[in-house]
């Protein structure tokens, strides 16, 4: 036996972990029906997957390319620069 060391009854150490899986089944559980559960499992876990790689792959799709913002930048200071014109011509306009 074993002294949990908080003052309580001593633990007993556990039986032998079983060494087959037939042993480990309960009152000669069939081992296909572990596997046809285990087999579920993993379908529901990889349709998870697979919907977080989808969301992923949107997400990534939605960020605009290098080159299209390089062009957006530049449209942009082209309309500053037509706008700064404008702007001065109409001071001109002002002082006359």
């Amino acid at each position: 036996m074993l002294d949990n060391g908080e003052g309580r009854a001593p633990l007993q150490r556990p039986g032998p972990a079983p060494t087959t899986t037939t042993e480990s089944l309960l009152h000669g559980g069939d081992p296909r029906r572990i596997g046809e559960l285990l087999n579920d499992w993993l379908a529901i876990r990889m349709d998870e997957v697979d919907t977080l790689v989808d969301e992923a792959d949107a997400k990534v799709a939605a960020i605009p390319d290098q080159r299209h913002l390089w062009l957006l930048l530049g449209e942009t200071l082209v309309r500053l620069h037509c706008l700064e014109l404008e702007v001065a011509e109409l001071r001109k306009g002002g002082r006359r």
